[in-house]
């Protein structure tokens, strides 16, 4: 019998959802007229984030940042399979391309220190880059102004670079050092002011500096650039000059024997030009048999210091600049826009989130108190 009746169930699920999606809205128009009411309150809570953003719009200087795009070929040292397998034989051969590679060695330590005691004249100034680093970036008056963060830590107060022989330097130098590239190539406590990264697609390497002065962008920019290149090309044909240097001096040993082989031969006949027994002629055949073999292997070592010789220049890899960073720059100031964007949203979130959980505490509060029963 109770087949026949109809199934009510899905009128009861939908009055539900009604009830519920009608207890939301009701609730959010609790919350947006409590928000109305306590417009002060937000207004105060925004006014401190405010005057915040506006002291570093004020005061924060104006940096200058540029780029740097090169790419590297080392396509050439894989020309030529006949002339390969020559140059393998001999212990001669080439490497794949690595940009990663690349791009770490700009990061490193080695390559940003030799930038940084590279002597240029700025603003009328000639010294090291570091020091110019030092004063236009203010760390005397704001990084190494501080208190040191742990027992022993040298206080960098005052400092400047006298010298550029860093494994000489003393204990203060290498914690100046250490914090220049911190704040190079970014730490736990400073966001990286350099940067370099790479577009696997098209192989073109970009390197980034932003600084305090056009000036020291530029210029410290491209030494970084400079010192990269040459460490890069020295690196990639030090076993190719290495095996050229091992083949020019056994070259150059075998032609002073083979020299002094044909002028003892000569000397000996000019002394000895009337022999004719065939025992006195001995050292002649002798000198002769020596001086053929030392023709022979002066000559295959002449040809193994030409295919060296070919090596070595093929093995150079090509580091080629594209856009490289040129004045003027335009500086980028602390914008006003987004001064008041980040003050007006820090303040709003935090002052919406004040004002909800205070009307949450008290409905709970008022709830509690009405469920109490009187005394």
């Amino acid at each position: 019998m109770n087949d026949n009746l109809p199934d009510i169930s899905h009128l009861a699920i939908n009055e539900e959802a009604d009830v519920s999606l009608g207890a939301i809205i009701g609730r959010a128009k609790e919350y947006y007229a409590e928000l109305l009411r306590n417009w002060k309150t937000l207004v105060l809570i925004c006014l401190p984030f405010l005057v915040w953003q506006g002291y570093l719009a004020l005061t924060t200087p104006v940096t200058y940042q540029t780029r740097l795009t090169f790419m590297v070929d080392e396509e050439s040292g894989n020309r030529g399979g006949l002339l390969g397998s020559l140059l393998g034989g001999i212990g001669l051969s080439s490497t794949d391309n690595n940009n990663d590679r690349i791009l770490e060695l700009a990061r490193s330590m080695r390559i940003i220190r030799m930038a940084l005691f590279q002597r240029v004249s700025i603003d009328g100034q000639t010294d090291y880059l570091a020091n110019h680093f030092i004063r236009i970036q203010q760390l005397d008056e704001e990084e190494w102004n501080k208190k040191p963060k742990y027992p022993g830590q040298p206080s960098l107060h005052g400092f400047l670079f006298t010298r550029d022989s860093v494994e000489q330097f003393n204990r203060l130098e290498y914690a100046a050092l250490k914090s220049l590239y911190g704040m190079l190539v970014g730490s736990e406590e400073h966001q990286p002011l350099f940067g370099a990264r790479n577009n696997a697609d098209s192989g073109i390497m970009t390197l980034s500096l932003n600084t305090r002065s056009e000036a020291l962008t530029i210029a410290l920019l491209r030494a970084i650039f400079d010192q990269l290149s040459d460490f890069y090309i020295n690196a990639s044909t030090e076993k190719q000059l290495e095996t050229y240097e091992i083949i020019r001096a056994k070259a150059d040993s075998l032609r002073r024997l083979l020299a002094g082989t044909e002028y003892r031969a000569a000397q000996f006949r000019e002394q000895n030009n009337m022999l004719f027994r065939p025992t006195d002629e001995l050292p002649v055949e002798r000198l002769s048999r020596d001086k053929n073999m030392y023709a022979l292997m002066y000559g295959e070592s002449i040809k193994n210091l030409e295919l060296a010789d070919f090596a070595l220049r093929n093995k150079v890899p090509y580091v080629q600049p594209i856009d490289l960073p040129v004045p003027p720059l335009v500086g980028t100031p602390y914008g006003k826009k987004k001064a008041l964007a980040l003050g007006l949203g820090l303040g709003l979130l935090l002052g919406v989130l004040f004002v909800s959980i205070r009307k949450m505490i008290r409905d709970q509060l008022a709830g509690s108190a009405q469920q109490t029963p009187e005394a």
